[in-house]
């Protein structure tokens, strides 16, 4: 059963690819009615509670970990409210080991069937429109640095995420 009222960990992106990202959003959104969201990766939870040890656990993490570079794969959607249309994110062995040690900050339910990406609409909207949509966006198939990590507060019932706190990743020897 879907959780949908917690916490989340999400990965943030630094401003120039934060600009491109919402340039894309804004367009996917112009055909596809959303409720607004902060662009992210979606990385951990969730968690339904959290408690003032654990911020200083991520606080901590960001200092000590890299930034990353995640590979997109191009646009993609489900037949879920959540992940209705988004950018797709190929699976590497830095985002896994990344989301492994966030797990080992404060366990969490560490799915195999975890499928990265970064939403561009959150709804139920037609598999028609949605295919039509992919097929006039251009080609984005490049790397986004993922630069800091956050903690969000969710509770998808009313629409709510909002970041309570977010941390800088560490700017060298990133990946």
């Amino acid at each position: 059963m879907r959780i949908n009222k917690g916490y989340w960990v999400w990965g943030l992106f630094p401003s120039r690819e934060i600009k491109l990202l919402n340039e894309i959003k804004a367009n996917v959104q112009s055909k596809l009615k959303s409720p607004f969201f902060e662009t992210h990766i979606t990385l951990a939870g969730p968690y339904l509670k959290i408690d003032k040890l654990f911020l200083n656990k991520l606080k901590t993490f960001g200092e000590t970990n890299s930034v990353i570079m995640l590979n997109v794969d191009g646009y993609d959607f489900k037949q879920e409210m959540f992940e209705s249309f988004y950018l797709s994110i190929k699976k590497s062995r830095n985002l896994h080991e990344f989301r492994k040690d966030i797990y080992e900050l404060n366990k969490f339910e560490l799915e195999n069937n975890y499928s990265p990406h970064i939403s561009l609409a959150y709804g139920n909207h037609d598999i028609k429109e949605k295919k039509i949509l992919i097929s006039k966006l251009p080609e984005f198939k490049k790397k986004i640095k993922m630069s800091k990590i956050a903690l969000v507060e969710v509770d998808e019932d009313i629409n709510l995420w909002k970041i309570l706190e977010s941390f800088d990743l560490n700017l060298n020897n990133s990946s």
